[in-house]
């Protein structure tokens, strides 16, 4: 993130970078090792997985891909941004990062279809639940998300072989070609996707604040059922959201830095350009270890599945808890 401008923000990113990335990359094993372990074990059990089960392990697989490659990320800024594994890895850990971000994304905006299904047109999601729909719609999602970032491959670090990881170049070509992959990025990557989950997000919410019967346990599974698209929702704003607002300003301030265009003096201003950069950048990448909580708490499979596992569910036989989980499975179809 560095240009022609002196107002380096080195050593705030070489403070802040490894110890998040460090710490995700923590968190993001961990979590993924018991997902793994979960989703193995119903496979196992039922030598298949229902669609919405298959985009989960789609998506617990971009993710560990870009937890994967922290370690490198936070080896570059802990050893001064000194790059030693070659230009070729540079690209694809660049690579690897928006491969999981727009990933990511498109298949929490399958989940949110299924989910929209799964409340306003129940049979059709039965259909899609059990048909080979899911492993093509995965395979479409990889394809296109993998060709609409090879763009990124030819763009890398331009400040030699020991750079890697930001943008060192006062060329506004490069920073004009890197604005236009950004705003195609921006709005197919972000902002359909964005309208869609807000969209299916606003009718399964609609749907679930419509009266229900008076059983207590259908009222408390109805508000469990919100609070969970709620939070779902809020993971994917806190995340995606001020990363592509930031990204866009960033080339825009790096561009007119270049340019001279009057923003070479106002030091603070792009200061702060580059430091809230960093910290968007962190909260994007953080989402890679916050996919497994959604696995535990949306996951109606997933929860009762991991409860057998750990032989829980003998311990609470009880009627009420039974009735509770049966309307769970009513207000929202199992995921």
């Amino acid at each position: 993130m560095n240009s022609s401008c002196n107002c380096s923000i080195d050593d705030f990113k070489r403070s802040v970078f490894p110890t998040v990335y460090l710490l995700i990359f923590i968190l993001g094993i961990s979590g993924h090792f018991v997902s793994i372990w979960v989703f193995f074990s119903m496979w196992k059990r039922k030598r298949s997985l229902t669609s919405v089960n298959l985009f989960m392990v789609n998506l617990l697989v971009s993710d560990l891909m870009q937890v994967c490659s922290l370690p490198f990320r936070a080896s570059y800024y802990l050893s001064h941004s000194h790059w030693p594994f070659g230009t070729v890895a540079c690209r694809l850990i660049g690579y690897i990062f928006y491969l999981n971000m727009y990933g990511s994304i498109y298949f929490l905006v399958a989940l949110n279809i299924m989910r929209y299904l799964a409340l306003v047109q129940p049979y059709r999601f039965m259909r899609l639940q059990n048909c080979c729909s899911g492993p093509l719609v995965c395979f479409l999602i990889w394809l296109f998300v993998a060709l609409a970032s090879s763009p990124l491959l030819l763009t890398g670090s331009k400040g030699g072989a020991e750079k890697c990881l930001e943008l060192v170049t006062s060329n506004t070509t490069v920073i004009g070609n890197l604005m236009l992959i950004n705003n195609a990025s921006l709005t197919v990557g972000f902002l359909v996707p964005l309208a869609l989950i807000l969209w299916c997000s606003t009718f399964v919410i609609l749907r679930l604040l419509k009266p229900a019967p008076s059983r207590h346990t259908v009222k408390t599974s109805r508000k469990k059922a919100c609070a969970l698209v709620i939070i779902s929702m809020g993971f994917f704003l806190i995340c995606f959201l001020p990363y592509h607002i930031m990204r866009t300003l960033f080339l825009y301030v790096e561009w007119n830095v270049a340019a001279r265009k009057g923003l070479e003096n106002s030091c603070d201003f792009i200061q702060g350009v580059r430091k809230a950069s960093v910290l968007t950048l962190c909260l994007c990448t953080a989402n890679s270890c916050l996919d497994p909580i959604l696995f535990f708490f949306v996951g109606e499979n997933f929860r009762t599945f991991f409860a057998k596992l750990l032989k829980r569910t003998k311990s609470q036989p009880d009627d009420k808890k039974r009735n509770q989980q049966r309307a769970e499975l009513q207000v929202l179809p199992s995921f």
